[in-house]
This record gives structure tokens, sequence and C-alpha cells, in this order.
């Protein structure tokens, strides 16, 4: 067992380092900051939680009794957002939530590489208005509306809007 011990540590630093989101690919300055201010508030979270529940179970084995820690419900999550195209995409996340006293929890100006994704930090049980381009003006910007309680990952790529209104249309 313990010479599995540093191939076992490997393996859980690298999946710690492929979970965590990507803000590196958000290049507004506000949009940027709220990013890091979730993903700091979601590990506070998670590190009190693993606390609590170690607390109760040591509690329950020292009075050797039954102490029951029931977690809170989850804040936030991460939603993948995948550019299968040869072409940057250009990504504008608006919601109506209300992040602080002056801003909304929007986040603009992520830019997806090709082939490439990016993960955020979204709060749970919110709606958001992507809208997503191939090129940076925002006039021939498509629109998709997601649920972040429904979709952990989603593609992005022109025309998708289209696909899916000739479809609905044909029904």
């Amino acid at each position: 067992m313990k010479k599995h011990l540093p191939y076992l540590l490997i393996i859980s630093i690298l999946l710690l380092f492929q979970s965590c989101s990507s803000p590196k690919y958000i290049y507004d300055k506000s949009s940027y900051e709220r990013q890091k201010e979730l993903r700091s508030s979601r590990g506070g979270n998670i590190f009190g939680e693993v606390m609590l529940g170690l607390g109760s179970a040591v509690v329950g084995a020292m009075l050797e009794c039954e102490v029951d820690y029931v977690p809170s419900e989850q804040q936030f999550k991460k939603i993948n957002l995948i550019n299968p195209t040869n072409d940057t995409i250009y990504v504008n996340m608006l919601t109506d939530l209300v992040w602080d006293e002056k801003n909304y929890c929007d986040f603009m100006d992520i830019r997806i590489p090709p082939k490439l994704n990016c993960k955020v930090m979204v709060p749970m049980h919110a709606a958001y208005n992507l809208y997503f381009s191939n090129t940076p003006q925002s006039d021939d910007d498509e629109v998709i509306e997601i649920y972040t309680t429904d979709v952990k990952r989603f593609s992005l790529y022109p025309g998708m809007t289209l696909e899916a209104n000739t479809s609905s249309e044909e029904k």
C-alpha cells in the first residue's frame, strides 16, 4: 500500500487542479473579480462543511452516540462552456440575480479559444442568458437561456440557435 501512496497523491492533486474553474478567459475586470470571489466563497463553504462533518463524527465517537450532521444545500456550481469550433467564441452571461448592492452576477467578455473550454463558477438556481458569437461585435450575437440547476456542460457554436428554431418550427 505504501508503494501506491505517491501515485494516489499525484492523481488526487491532478484531479484537484482539473476541477478548478478557469477565470483566465474572463477579460472584464469586475467579472474576473466576481469569479474569484465565488471561488473563494465556495472553497470556504466546502472546507467548513468538511470540518463540521468530521467534528460531528468525532463527537459521536467520543460520546458513543450517533450525531447526525446534514450538510447545507450547495450554493454554487461550475458550468463548463465548451468551444468545439476553430474560432474564438465571445460570450456574455447575463442574469437578473443580484450579487451585491450595485451589481448583478453577470460575467462579461469571456473569450474561449478554439477547441478549449472555460469553467465558470455560477450560483445555483439562476437563469442565465448567454450571448455568444465568433466575432467580437455584438450585432450578430446569438442568445440562449440556461438554468444553472439543469446544466453542467454546454457547447457553444455559431448557428446553434438557428438549428433549434428550425427543428421546433418543423414539429
